[in-house]
């Protein structure tokens, strides 16, 4: 069995491992938080994903009201890399080429982000720039206001 990341510490949230015929690829998926507290940091090592090598990236950011709590405020997301899996917060960078699902004409350039707001039930999708950025080890941020719950999920392709 062939993996498509690592996930240091804990068990990986992972799909359905596949290898295809015709693109011989292997995806995975971790979640790295569902949290239902005011603010949630991908901080502990058992939470931070190791992408080195990976062809693709998604994330998907997602608010809503799973508990019956109330759903009025918005939700920050962002993204931080590493080159190594350090507890240290300095050893992190703000990632600020998150690639926006955003609408371009062929005349445009792809939409880069540093950070995403969600506000009511949503969900928004955002991929890493890998043609561009060789990267080892991300985790996600989220900051909430008001209530809600939020999540960060991850899909990579290797």
């Amino acid at each position: 069995m062939i993996f498509a990341g690592v996930l240091f510490g804990g068990a990986l949230n992972k799909k359905e491992v596949v290898k295809t015929k015709n693109f011989g690829s292997v995806n995975n998926a971790i979640t790295f938080f569902s949290a239902t507290t005011t603010n949630a940091t991908s901080t502990t090592a058992s939470i931070n994903a190791y992408i080195q090598g990976a062809k693709r990236a998604t994330l998907y950011f997602s608010r809503g009201d799973t508990t019956g709590t109330g759903n009025s405020g918005s939700t920050s997301f962002s993204v931080e890399v590493s080159r190594t899996n350090s507890t240290s917060d300095a050893d992190w960078i703000d990632y600020n080429k998150l690639i926006d699902n955003v609408t371009n004409t062929n005349s445009q350039t792809l939409t880069r982000v540093g950070s995403a707001s969600l506000s009511g039930t949503s969900t928004k999708m955002y991929s890493l720039d890998l043609e561009n950025d060789n990267l080892s080890f991300i985790r996600c941020i989220s900051v909430e206001t008001t209530d809600g719950n939020a999540s960060c999920r991850l899909e990579t392709e290797f």
